[in-house]
């Protein structure tokens, strides 16, 4: 009877630790999206430029993301990764934009959706 019940424990055991585990591999967020305008470089080192987005932190983490990688903004378009937002910020994105008026008219857009290229 003990050797029955301890077969039948391993082999339930075998089996759950035999099935894949699922995992969760986050590619897309709803963010807020401003722009910016400045001069110089980015937390990556290159200089400015057109389609440079930077990320809060806590999308930078989660999103796995690395300098260079890029992200599509619903509606917005396609941008490499390439600078940091303040630690304070949180799901957010900002586009860079090369005159400061632009980057007013731009304002704030709630609810786009972010999705990491692959």
């Amino acid at each position: 009877m003990k050797k029955t019940i301890v077969f039948c424990f391993l082999a339930v055991s075998l089996l759950l630790l035999a099935t894949p585990q699922p995992t969760i591999s986050l590619t897309s967020a709803v963010v807020k999206v401003t722009a910016y305008c400045h001069s110089g470089r980015t937390a990556s080192g290159i200089p400015v430029q057109d389609g440079i987005l930077a990320l809060s932190r806590d999308l930078e983490y989660q999103l796995g993301m690395r300098f260079g990688d890029l992200v599509k903004l619903e509606g917005l378009g396609t941008y490499a990764f390439e600078d940091r937002m303040a630690s304070y910020k949180r799901r957010q994105a900002d586009i860079w934009l090369p005159r400061y008026a632009e980057a007013m008219r731009f304002g704030v857009k709630y609810n786009i959706m972010l999705v990491k290229v692959i």
